[in-house]
């Protein structure tokens, strides 16, 4: 088949998801924080949640009606859409529960996020993840898709798709990302920080266009730009 194989996560990707995070823990303790304050993945230590406090606050957060009200990202859609016309394959992978993909594909239909396939992807090996033992993907089976580079917000995946399969990642700037002092020079090689979907696009091409070359870029310097 001709074109490219693109990985594409969703939440804080394709979904402005911390945003909602966010909603979600004033309407539940009360308190509010800046997305900026927002410096680590981990949402326990980000919005300062015990481990009981965590589980509960992500049972709600997995709730249909909270998924579904998620905002999009601004510009994700036409480039998902131009990708898709130029003969290229989006798989959809997430760190989502399996047990949240039906309100997941509703909410991709909903904004008219075309893509190929939608895989939930164990990324955390957290025992609980899966509790109904629904589909879903091992990290070590991602290798056996074939993708040409990936776009992704979590810093950990991120590395590990480099190390572990050698796909370049398309690092969408968040917070909780821009610390990358203690991953090695060759693997922030091929990352390529993009603060906008349109400089995934110009880092990594249209549908129909070349790559850009790509550099080692310092983790506190802005997204890599065209001369």
């Amino acid at each position: 088949m001709s074109g490219r194989h693109i990985y594409v996560d969703i939440d804080d990707v394709l979904s402005r998801t911390v945003e909602s995070l966010i909603d979600l823990l004033e309407k539940l303790h009360d308190r509010r924080i800046d997305v900026h304050e927002c410096l680590h993945f981990d949402l326990g230590r980000s919005f300062s949640l015990d481990a009981e406090a965590l589980e509960h606050f992500m049972h709600h957060a997995h709730r249909d009606e909270s998924i579904e009200s998620i905002e999009p990202e601004e510009g994700a859609i036409p480039v998902l859409e131009s990708w898709r016309s130029g003969g290229d394959r989006i798989t959809l992978v997430t760190g989502r529960p399996p047990h949240t993909r039906e309100a997941s594909l509703r909410w991709l239909e909903t904004h008219g996020f075309g893509h190929d396939a939608l895989h939930h992807l164990d990324k955390w090996g957290r025992p609980s993840w899966n509790a109904y033992g629904l589909p879903s993907l091992r990290f070590e089976q991602i290798g056996e898709f074939g993708f040409e580079f990936a776009v992704e917000d979590s810093p950990d995946t991120a590395v590990r798709l480099v190390e572990e399969f050698g796909i370049p990642v398309a690092l969408m700037d968040r917070p909780w990302n821009r610390d990358l002092g203690a991953i090695s020079p060759a693997t922030r090689s091929r990352m390529v920080r993009c603060r906008s979907w349109s400089e995934v696009v110009r880092a990594f091409g249209g549908a129909d266009s070349p790559s850009s070359e790509r550099r080692e870029q310092d983790p506190h310097e802005g997204p890599e730009r065209s001369a």
